[in-house]
């Protein structure tokens, strides 16, 4: 178990680097383990292209571009796309993990509180940043700016 949670930090530790721009560091790269850039390290594959667009799904909801507008009652089966306001409470069915999530805005900084019982998950993501998401039992998390400037909250099971 203890290798398992030393590689776990290691690979999220260089993930946080790449997202970071700090592995473009020569000594930051030698001390993860990675080759120095300029190396003839193989090259990056090309991301997955993007899933098409379900045509059966929702229109977006409003200017936002939320795909379940701000309807939270999407969110019951831990799959939604809603638009969401600072103080809210989404509920999720207790089966998918977690009970509700409750949410707080400070400009681009997103603060969500993971219910489940007597346990919670506090963690705090930028919705500007690309990427950025937080997972709690089996629950991804993924807020982001909509079109509109409104905070746009994406709850999906792994």
């Amino acid at each position: 178990m203890p290798s398992r949670i030393l590689v776990l930090i290691t690979a999220t530790a260089a993930a946080a680097m790449a997202l970071s721009g700090l592995a473009g560091d020569p000594r930051i790269a030698a001390a993860a383990g990675a080759p120095p850039p300029g190396d003839d390290a193989p090259a990056a594959a090309d991301p997955p292209p993007a899933p098409a667009k379900d045509p059966r799904a929702p229109s977006a909801g409003g200017s936002s571009g939320a795909k379940d507008g701000t309807d939270l009652t999407a969110c019951l089966d831990a799959e939604c796309d809603v638009e969401v306001q600072s103080g809210q409470q989404i509920k999720i069915d207790k089966q998918y993990g977690a009970d509700s999530v409750g949410v707080k805005r400070n400009g681009s900084q997103v603060t969500l509180t993971v219910h489940r019982g007597s346990a919670k998950m506090v963690t705090m993501l930028d919705a500007g940043a690309a990427h950025s998401s937080s997972t709690f039992n089996d629950l991804v998390f993924q807020p982001r700016l909509g079109k509109n400037g409104a905070l746009i909250l994406t709850i999906s099971r792994t």
